[in-house]
């Protein structure tokens, strides 16, 4: 019999007894510990203020949650709180802001600082002004905070020792939360000259993501406008209309249009209307493979992650493709087999195929040699072909619903795994060279911003890290 320790520690009675008067181990783990030690010492050589005191209370919250959402088909665009930490995040519901009372209250503005504050507990985004145009999920804790100090706090409260101080407060048996007023007391340190070059670092790295966000949203408008396509409206597809005349999502096909096929998202109207607009294009369409060098996904093998990531490898799984900077990452030991099989390479496209499926991205200088999950194709085009251009195509309205046609599956969606040719056979329109090129370039560009944005982002954490160790040091 093998005998498993437990894992046991001492902690003073006073931490007990002070604040949030908990007695649940969680509350008292080995991070949390070191972060109280560290910021204790911390105190004793250099001035720290509670979060409260730096924000005010009213500064730190969240809307009521309420137990239904008012969902509508033609009401505000909504993001659920994952989505926020998305790059160009796109509405997949909508709510009636008019069953709401304090709907002002779920908008944010830019430079609000937004912590999940259910299930992953602890994850930050500062919003940039386009989620100004969404109606935002009441789950995360909106912090607002003075541009003089706004990158400061939350590059402190990304760095080991600040998100310690987030997710210690949580509670839950099967998902956890924590609650607004349990981040009043966490204690930031003043550092003086640090602290502003950190706050400018953060606020350039934030400038960088927008202008990603900017030229993502621009290489879709001149996709549309150099290819002659028309918006799709859904309001009008030819869906039947129930009894009381109300239009319900169920159509009728001819047989011999089946193709072997008997699941409605493969014969979906819109996959219709997008041929038809297709044909109508200033351009022709031709299939996706005969733009490729190649489609594929590696073999499965098991995965060994690390701990060490000098032995190791990042990990990008298929949750990862739309958010601004992937989070949570593991490392696959380099010594794992196959291991050269999931390297991806820069200028890939990265297509997600189970799941949620049809996610893009591009492979640039922040991903070149990372390991990527099976669940991702990787796309090669030919050398003629922009691959920003192919990214651009696939990531509009038109390419995802020709991706999402393509799907099967009863509890996960899915597409073929060895099987390509389903890949292979979605329209895409080829314009000439020099079109291509120019929508794929800005494309490059937006992706580049975001690394960008990422690397300085990085840069300015791990030099506050330093920097506190270097303060309990000396």
């Amino acid at each position: 019999m093998i005998i498993v320790p437990f894992q046991t520690r001492e902690v003073p009675s006073h931490w007990a007894t002070r604040d949030e008067l908990r007695l649940d181990a969680s509350f008292y783990s080995q991070q949390i510990i070191a972060a109280r030690l560290l910021m204790g010492k911390i105190s004793q050589k250099t001035k720290t203020v509670k979060l409260v005191d730096l924000v005010g209370a009213k500064n730190i919250y969240m809307p009521a949650l309420k137990v239904t959402i008012p969902f509508s088909d033609y009401g505000y665009p909504y993001l659920t709180q994952s989505e926020v930490e998305f790059f160009l995040p796109a509405s997949r519901k909508r709510v009636d802001v008019k069953k709401i009372d304090d709907a002002d209250r779920w908008k944010v503005r830019n430079g609000y600082i937004l912590v999940s504050q259910s299930g992953t507990i602890g994850r930050l985004t500062i919003a940039t002004s386009y989620l100004e145009n969404f109606i935002i999920s009441p789950n995360p804790i909106r912090i607002i905070a003075n541009r003089d100090i706004r990158g400061f706090l939350y590059a402190f409260l990304s760095t080991w020792v600040g998100n310690a101080f987030v997710k210690s407060p949580s509670y839950g048996i099967t998902v956890n939360h924590i609650l607004p007023h349990q981040l009043h007391n966490i204690p930031i340190p003043q550092l003086d000259n640090l602290q502003e070059e950190i706050n400018n670092q953060i606020l350039d790295a934030q400038r960088h993501r927008e202008t990603g966000q900017q030229l993502l949203m621009k290489a879709q408008v001149e996709l549309k406008e150099m290819l002659g396509l028309a918006t799709l409206e859904g309001e009008s597809l030819p869906y039947l209309v129930g009894e009381i005349g109300r239009t319900i999502k169920s159509f009728e096909i001819s047989s011999s249009k089946l193709e072997l096929r008997l699941d409605a998202s493969y014969h979906a109207p819109i996959l219709q209307t997008i041929r038809n607009t297709l044909a109508k294009a200033k351009f022709d369409t031709v299939k996706l493979g005969l733009v490729c060098e190649r489609i594929s996904v590696p073999n499965r093998f098991r995965r060994h992650y690390v701990e060490d990531t000098r032995n190791g490898v990042p990990f990008l799984q298929g949750s990862h493709i739309p958010q601004t900077k992937p989070t949570d990452v593991k490392y696959i030991s380099i010594h794992s087999s196959h291991i050269k099989d999931v390297i991806i390479k820069r200028n890939w496209v990265l297509l997600t195929r189970s799941g949620t499926v049809g996610r893009i991205a591009i492979v640039r200088e922040g991903l070149d040699n990372w390991a990527a999950s099976e669940h991702l194709y990787r796309i090669v085009t030919k050398p003629e072909i922009h691959p920003g251009y192919v990214a651009a195509f696939l990531s509009s309205t038109y390419g995802r619903k020709l991706i999402e046609g393509k799907t099967y599956g009863a509890v996960v969606d899915e597409i073929g795994e060895k099987d390509t040719s389903l890949i292979e056979d979605i329209d895409i329109v080829l314009p000439p060279k020099r079109i291509r090129d120019t929508i794929g370039e800005i494309t490059f560009a937006a992706y580049d911003e975001k690394d960008k944005a990422n690397r300085i982002e990085e840069e300015a954490i791990r030099l506050l890290e330093y920097r506190l160790k270097e303060i309990v040091n000396n």
